[in-house]
């Protein structure tokens, strides 16, 4: 699949200075070849990343421009589809080990009953003799090509990868661009940003695109950079680094405009084929052909200012695959990638290959996994509500029973309340920013629809947290002297696991939108005004206005606080002991009609508090859905 873009353009808007906005990629043109393995070059700021994420359909908003495959306006659903975009950051999914990682991606980007070369493609990349070893104990390169191979398992024909060089020692990034290259070669477009490569990694590149200010001042052939840079009068030293030497270039702006003006924004392509037939000299450059024994190489001597300088040319007439890789390439296609994955989308519709219903029991599944191996976490969590039960069953020890402590009765459904909420909400604020850049790039690049997805992890959550509010709610209960009926009970650990839902969805709506950063403030400041509507007023119930009332029927706090009254105090409860001569609250009608409650229903309270779970999870969605687009 050829790539070919005109006149793209990427503009970024400012969100804390309205009407601001600064372009990034200013016009520029560009084709890239299939076969070819691309480097976008360009000193820190150039716009090498907003480039590859504008071509790649990564960040559509702000991006204008023609964007073609092979010569025809693309479709950017069925693109998506045939491509995949591989982040500078080695997002994998924790906990799972290499084969198990390889086999969620074969289940949910082939048709069922569709055989997928996994082994193959951990063979090829060398990750066959790691494919029990979890992921997060991987090293930098073996991430790297996990994340390759995990892309490879649909075999799609254009590859987009951000800096993947990043962080790699000189070995690693050799071997990483090896790969890249030997992917190319299978028929691939291979297209990456990369900040400044040495002599012997630019050579392994078959073509260069270089940005500087956001305007393109090379397209072409790595080995025709130097003898085109030579036309205009700037000449590379003669050991010195010819990606060092543009990027060196790009310091002063006068040659920026001269380069991007030579090249016409990226409109001219300069390319290493020299026909055979000519043998004059060429902008006062003495050619001199030699043909080698390899027919797809050619060796090319120039003279410039009387002196000699050897640059290998190649000729792509063929798809040069090395033995190595032969078998991959054999298992996974002998027909054109390009051809048969735009036959295999045709016929699905431009949808997934799984149903929904599929991608929920993939995703769930996996999920479930996760959770069972975070062995730390799980004892963590179970420490932390089994503790906190006991301390709050001792602050409170058999006092719900006595008819003098209808105060303490109070404090003690407040705090219940508040650890549900403190509990659930700053988990979800400081793990789920990073989770949904794992989750961005696995729904771009094709893997499941956001639905599936969204539903899978409320229900994986549930097992583990239902439990845990289950073993928190019963110590409680018991130790503060609640007498036990069976729907006091249930309702009791209802209420706690409902609050503990809406405080869970509050949190993943904020993690979902903001970064950690940010969450771990804005998290304790959303819940401030519904601990403030929850406390207030509880002295002088009968004296609060209408439309307060209507107000503090959206703090799911204070519906969480009075459902708990109603149900310690409710459902034909006896009259508390009294130890006193007079105790005036020992009947519990009397603290129901003081708190000004006796007519509200517990169940009410509790749809109340469902409306709103519903409400922070739709808002959570949408933040996905805005994350994923922007």
């Amino acid at each position: 699949m050829d790539l070919e873009f005109r006149n793209l353009t990427y503009t970024v808007h400012s969100r804390i200075m309205r009407g601001t906005s600064r372009q990034v990629v200013k016009g520029v043109n560009g084709k890239f070849m299939s076969g070819q393995l691309v480097a976008i070059m360009g000193p820190s700021g150039a716009g090498k990343s907003s480039l590859l994420n504008a071509i790649s359909g990564y960040r559509s908003a702000g991006v204008t421009g023609e964007l073609l495959v092979n010569g025809e306006p693309r479709d950017e659903q069925l693109f998506q589809k045939s491509s995949c975009y591989i982040t500078q950051e080695d997002l994998l999914q924790p906990l799972l080990t290499v084969r198990e990682a390889m086999d969620v991606a074969a289940s949910l980007k082939l048709p069922k009953g569709a055989k997928a070369p996994s082994e193959e493609i951990l063979q090829e990349l060398g990750l066959l003799e790691h494919q029990h070893t979890k992921t997060d104990m991987l090293s930098g390169g073996q991430k790297k090509r996990l994340s390759i191979a995990l892309e490879l398992v649909n075999n799609p024909p254009v590859f987009f990868l951000d800096e993947p060089t990043s962080g790699l020692d000189n070995v690693t990034t050799m071997q990483c661009v090896k790969l890249l290259k030997q992917l190319a070669r299978q028929g691939r477009t291979v297209v990456c940003t990369i900040h400044q490569p040495a002599a012997s990694l630019f050579e392994l590149f078959d073509q260069a695109y270089v940005i500087a200010d956001g305007l393109c001042i090379y397209q072409g052939d790595t080995d025709a950079m130097v003898p085109h840079l030579s036309t205009l009068g700037l000449v590379c030293p003669r050991h010195h680094n010819p990606a060092d030497y543009i990027i060196e270039l790009t310091e002063h702006q006068q040659y920026i405009k001269v380069l991007s003006e030579e090249i016409l924004n990226g409109t001219l392509y300069k390319s290493a084929k020299i026909d055979s037939t000519s043998h004059e000299p060429v902008n006062n450059m003495q050619l001199k052909i030699c043909y080698q024994a390899d027919d797809n190489l050619m060796e090319t001597e120039l003279v410039v200012s009387n002196e000699k300088c050897t640059y290998k040319m190649k000729e792509y007439t063929a798809v040069a695959v090395s033995a190595s890789s032969t078998t991959l390439a054999s298992k996974m296609s002998r027909e054109d990638s390009s051809i048969a994955w735009m036959k295999m989308q045709k016929t699905e519709a431009k949808g997934y290959p799984t149903t929904y219903f599929e991608q929920f029991t993939i995703l769930l599944s996996r999920m479930l996994l996760q959770i069972s191996r975070n062995r730390q976490a799980l004892w963590i969590q179970s420490i932390h509500h089994i503790g906190c039960a006991i301390l709050v069953g001792v602050c409170f020890f058999n006092m719900a029973n006595d008819g003098t402590q209808m105060f303490n009765h109070l404090k003690m459904c407040v705090g219940l309340v508040i650890f549900f909420v403190y509990t659930q909400i700053m988990v979800p604020v400081l793990v789920y920013p990073q989770e949904v850049k794992l989750v961005k790039k696995e729904h771009f690049n094709g893997w499941y629809n956001l639905v599936p997805y969204y539903a899978a992890l409320t229900v994986s959550k549930l097992p583990v947290q239902v439990s845990l509010n289950v073993i928190f709610c019963s110590i409680v209960y018991f130790m503060v002297g609640v007498p036990y009926a069976h729907d006091r009970y249930l309702t009791f650990c209802l209420t706690g696991n409902i609050v503990s839902l809406v405080s869970e969805g509050v949190g993943m709506a904020i993690g979902s939108v903001f970064s950690v950063r940010n969450g771990c403030a804005i998290g304790p400041a959303a819940i401030a005004p519904f601990l403030g509507l929850a406390i207030y007023g509880f002295d002088f119930a009968h004296r609060i206005p209408l439309l307060m009332n209507i107000i503090m029927k959206t703090s799911f706090i204070r519906c969480g606080v009075v459902a708990m009254v109603l149900t310690i105090f409710g459902f034909g409860r006896q009259p508390l002991d009294c130890s006193d001569v007079y105790c005036h609250f020992a009947k519990p009608d009397v603290l129901l009609k003081y708190l000004d409650i006796e007519n509200n229903s517990v169940w009410f309270e509790i749809l109340i508090m469902v409306v709103i779970m519903l409400s922070v999870r739709f808002l959570c969605f949408m933040g996905l859905r805005w994350r994923f687009a922007t």
